[in-house]
């Protein structure tokens, strides 16, 4: 090819380029892109007892303690056991809170009717076998619970277990009638 074959191609090649652009650039404007804010599902919760204003209440609020509830519900009567509200449990979707009074939390189950029930599983101490007769829980999500504790330490509360990838609200409602945390992990 000769220089000015070159030189012809480079200028009708910017030439063509130019033409793109151009209509690209006196094309309309786009239109700006809205975001919506996504609607978080609420939280619906009862609760009873020893409250001010007891009934159902609602919350955006996904980390909801069972203080907070107390709170929205008018606070404590002055009848309530505020040392048994279990303050620090985390609430889930259709719970039911009831705030007792010191002689309800005082009552135990006489020996009779404990042996019926069946044994609670203490995450914090049970074994792989014993943590997989849990509804829904293999070997790997045992294990996962056993790591779990492991690595940071003793259960707190049975909503804990949200902590570990895998286990959701769901997972674990099915838990709270089967499983219990030991004291400091004891």
């Amino acid at each position: 090819m000769k220089t000015w074959q070159l030189l012809l191609a480079a200028v009708l090649f910017g030439l063509l380029c130019s033409i793109v652009i151009l209509i690209l650039a006196s094309r309309p404007g786009t239109e700006a892109i809205q975001i919506q804010a996504v609607e978080r599902a609420m939280l619906q919760f009862e609760i009873y007892g020893e409250v001010r204003e007891p009934g159902i209440y609602s919350s955006d609020e996904k980390n909801l303690r069972v203080s907070d509830a107390v709170a929205l519900a008018g606070g404590f009567t002055d009848q309530a056991d505020q040392v048994n509200s279990r303050l620090t449990t985390r609430i889930l979707d259709g719970d039911k809170i009831i705030i007792p009074t010191p002689s309800q939390a005082e009552s135990t189950l006489t020996p009779a009717v404990r042996s019926n029930l069946p044994e609670l599983i203490d995450l914090n101490h049970a074994s792989l076998e014993l943590l997989m007769t849990l509804p829904g829980i293999g070997e790997k999500k045992a294990q996962d619970i056993i790591n779990h504790r492991t690595a940071r330490g003793s259960f707190q509360d049975v909503a804990d277990l949200l902590e570990i990838d895998g286990f959701g609200e769901k997972t674990i409602e099915q838990f709270y009638d089967l499983v219990m945390v030991g004291q400091n992990g004891n």
